[in-house]
């Protein structure tokens, strides 16, 4: 008898290890502060608990996309091979508080599955690139499963997802009406342990990319990580693109840049104090094929930076061109030369033109980063200064309330006599 009922606690325990599965929360708009990494992977989430994260965060995002995996489990968090860790793009996001990770949570596909009810067309299984057409504005919720070939370690299939997730996170991102938030989680864990022993990812060196620098007669650029991906490919431009056109007048300034299967064009326009940059154009054959908005600018002889991905989509076959990291500053000297109002610069050859201006030689300006300044600290110590400020105002309009006596005893005048009324006698 004592054996049999050991036999039933330790098979429920083996069952309840395969509910325990992790989760990766991606953030990167940073509007789900209060959820915060799980150090101890002992400590078990609930599902009700993970219920209401899920909730929370259907109020704080415009989308959520749901990365599924058939098996998964803390030993896939801390597999490494001779590059390192697979997750480099989660590791990223752990070291920048742009992505939670909770070891240990109760059925959490089973949760995620029963809120997001899956449809027919909000459901895509990828293998390599993603397919822009899946995101067209009438759903809130997304599920990505991935698809696998057979050969490949189990470090190269997760490292192929780390980079699915991120392209298409980034992708969704820029077309959503406001902030993405991500899951990252699996179906079922496949190890049947007594202990759940976690290895977290430690931070690992890695180089960084300097990009390509093209200084024209007009602006300077830095482009880091330039890539086009299809249905069916995805294709990594490290060269120095060619600069094919640049057309500027007193107020505007677009330069065309040239790769080998697409061009770029930037445009610009300028005022009394600062510059802006307009748009972003994908160009086929001289003929624009898709455009992002951009809206973003510096004052002049400031360079304008952002860490985030520039997406522009082409609209004849859903593809997408990605610049990873930018820095651009348009050149004073050009924009405002008297001499020259309306012109025409064509280039020709390889490599990037090149201007006359000493500016163009220094190098860039002042950088404005496009990451937000509004960091929780901030808004913590603002509060507790609205909170002193208030109390100050308080003691102020207190103090303005006293009130003293008109009058004032006068030993050489009559006594002063301030009748009370008491209660007793």
């Amino acid at each position: 008898m004592r054996f049999l009922i050991l036999l039933i606690l330790s098979f429920q325990y083996g069952r309840a290890d395969k509910n325990i599965v992790p989760v990766f929360l991606i953030d990167n708009s940073r509007v789900m502060p209060y959820i915060t990494n799980q150090a101890n992977p002992f400590a078990k989430i609930s599902s009700a608990f993970f219920t209401e994260i899920i909730h929370y965060s259907i109020k704080r995002s415009a989308v959520v996309i749901i990365f599924v995996e058939e098996t998964f489990s803390v030993e896939d968090v801390s597999i490494k091979d001779k590059l390192g860790t697979p997750y480099h793009h989660l590791q990223q996001g752990l070291s920048e508080n742009k992505v939670t990770y909770l070891p240990a949570v109760m059925d959490p596909f089973k949760m995620l599955n029963s809120i997001f009810q899956p449809q027919q067309f909000n459901v895509f299984y990828l293998s390599s690139a993603t397919k822009l057409q899946m995101f067209d504005g009438h759903f809130k919720y997304y599920y990505i499963y991935f698809q696998d070939g057979k050969n490949g370690t189990r470090a190269e299939i997760l490292r192929k997802h780390d980079l699915i997730m991120r392209q298409v996170y980034f992708v969704v991102r820029q077309l959503a009406p406001g902030p993405v938030v991500a899951f990252y989680t699996g179906k079922m864990n496949p190890v049947e342990i007594d202990k759940v022993a976690f290895v977290p990812i430690s931070p690992r060196s890695l180089p960084v990319d300097p990009g390509v620098f093209v200084a024209t007669d007009g602006a300077l650029f830095r482009l880091v990580g330039v890539f086009a991906a299809t249905p069916t490919r995805r294709a990594m431009f490290n060269q120095k693109p060619m600069v094919a056109e640049e057309t500027w007048t007193d107020k505007t300034l677009s330069t065309k840049m040239a790769y080998t299967d697409f061009e770029l064009e930037f445009s610009f326009s300028f005022k009394n104090r600062d510059w802006l940059l307009d748009h972003v154009a994908l160009l086929e054959g001289g003929e624009e094929v898709g455009r992002t908005d951009m809206a973003v600018g510096a004052p002049w002889n400031w360079a304008y930076y952002c860490g985030e991905p520039l997406v522009v989509s082409n609209n004849r076959d859903g593809s997408t061109v990605t610049i990873s990291e930018y820095q651009i500053q348009p050149l004073k000297k050009r924009a405002l030369r008297d001499d020259q109002h309306t012109s025409t610069t064509p280039y020709g050859g390889g490599g990037g033109g090149k201007g006359n201006d000493t500016e163009g030689e220094s190098g860039f300006g002042n950088t404005l980063n496009c990451s937000p300044y509004m960091t929780v600290k901030i808004l913590a110590g603002l509060f507790v200064t609205a909170i002193f400020i208030g109390i100050l105002l308080f003691g102020v309009i207190a103090m303005k309330d006293i009130r003293t006596y008109d009058r004032y005893e006068d030993p050489q005048g009559k006594p002063l006599v301030i009748n009370a009324e008491g209660g007793g006698k």
